[in-house]
This record gives structure tokens, sequence and C-alpha cells, in this order.
């Protein structure tokens, strides 16, 4: 047998475990135990990727939940097409999947997972703000249309031109 065959062959099993959003939609979360650079998650819409380590991080599967659930009140194609296109609905659907993921952490370890959402979510998705800015953004009270605040956080806007990141980093959550 050839040596790549072979390798094949004895990799462990994929693990695949099933998650439901709004307790009816099946969605399946994919282990693997490697994924490209720094990620430990991946939202595809319809299934979920993350790095066989993080299976067990609730926090991380619930943010990329979040973004299953975008992806199905979006509408499938216009919600890509928002990421990429608009800064302001990435910040705005990153900001929402980051505050359901610090909602999941146990109470003594949110303040560790706040700094490290704040610093992925200024370095990692390309929306033009600082780590203050959005440490600001994932703890502010939100208005009641669920927008985000802007006289707080426009002063500390830089700029970048950089393509958006879609998926989560490593250095979000600090192991």
């Amino acid at each position: 047998m050839r040596p790549r065959a072979r390798r094949l062959l004895n990799r462990p099993a994929m693990k695949i475990s099933i998650e439901r959003l709004w307790g009816v939609l099946p969605v399946p979360v994919v282990a693997l135990d490697r994924m490209p650079a720094r990620l430990v998650g991946l939202s595809m819409g319809v299934f979920v990727v993350v790095r066989s380590d993080y299976l067990a991080d609730r926090p991380t599967i619930v943010h990329e939940l979040e973004h299953c659930k975008q992806f199905w009140r979006g509408g499938i194609v216009l919600h890509m097409v928002r990421y990429y296109a608009s800064r302001t609905y990435r910040l705005r659907v990153e900001v929402e999947a980051f505050r359901a993921e610090l909602a999941a952490c146990p109470p003594s370890l949110r303040r560790e997972r706040l700094d490290d959402a704040a610093r992925a979510l200024a370095g990692g998705y390309h929306v033009g703000l600082d780590v203050a800015a959005c440490r600001h953004l994932l703890t502010c009270t939100l208005r009641s249309d669920d927008s985000l605040p802007t006289s707080n956080v426009a002063s500390a806007r830089r700029s970048t031109s950089s393509p958006p990141v879609t998926a989560r980093s490593i250095d979000s959550t600090r192991r």
C-alpha cells in the first residue's frame, strides 16, 4: 500500500455531533484535527466546522451556531454578500455572535474571554475598530432596534484595506 493511502486509512474517524437551531433545525458540527492557519471554528451556514480540541468548548460552538442563525435569518446568498461587502453588517453579526459566546461562558471565565473576543474582533475581522471600541460594543447595552451604538466607537475607527475574515481565529479564545 502507498504511504499516502496508509496515512489516510490510519487517520482517526471524523467526529460529528448534531446541534439544533431554535430547537428544531439540525446543524451538524464537524470536528477536524487540523484547520487552516489559526482558525478554531467556521460556520458554513447549514453546518459548522471546529477544530477537534474545541468541540467541547460550548462558547465556541454557540458563537458558530449564532452565525448559522444569521445565515438562515438573512437569506443564504444575501447574508454572504452582505458579510463580505459591508463592514457595518460584518461588525453587527460578529458582535451578535461574540455576545452569544460570552453569554455561554461560565462567569469566572467571562472577563478573560471578553478580552480575547475584543482582540479577535479588532484584529481578525477587518471591522475598522480598535480593541477598546470592540470591548465597548461587546459590553454596552444595545438600542431597542438591536443596532450598534455609533457615538462612542466612531472616534476609535481605524482604516483597514484587507479583505474580511469569516472564521474565528485562535486569538479569540485563549487556551
